[in-house]
């Protein structure tokens, strides 16, 4: 019966230890980057829904500040025609007056 040398058995043994030890780190890296990508998984979703609150309250936020805006314009156009308005009373008036003294320059 032949017997394997001492050495080679040895160098074996130390040889499939490493792999298993190589194969340990391995597995450890590999669920250790699991983890850590499951992680960035949440802060994105967490991210995300974030960012779209903000957009939906800053797009409110332009809904309200366009219909302010334009009420604001007609309320300027209510007033410009207030003024208009005016303008046109007081010319009527001076009118008035006028003829009633062209009149009054007629008769004498």
């Amino acid at each position: 019966v032949a017997k394997m040398p001492l050495g080679h058995s040895a160098v074996s043994t130390r040889s499939e230890e490493s792999e298993a030890f190589l194969e340990g780190m391995v597995d450890w890296e590999l669920s250790r980057l699991q983890r850590q990508c499951k992680v960035m998984e949440g802060e994105r979703r967490a991210y995300s829904k974030e960012v779209h609150q903000r957009i939906d309250k800053q797009l409110g936020e332009i809904r309200r500040l366009e219909e302010l805006r334009a009420n604001l314009q007609v309320q300027i156009s209510v007033a410009q025609s207030q003024v208009k308005r005016l303008r046109d009373s007081q010319r009527l008036e001076r009118m008035g007056h006028l003829l009633k003294c062209r009149a009054q320059v007629q008769a004498e």
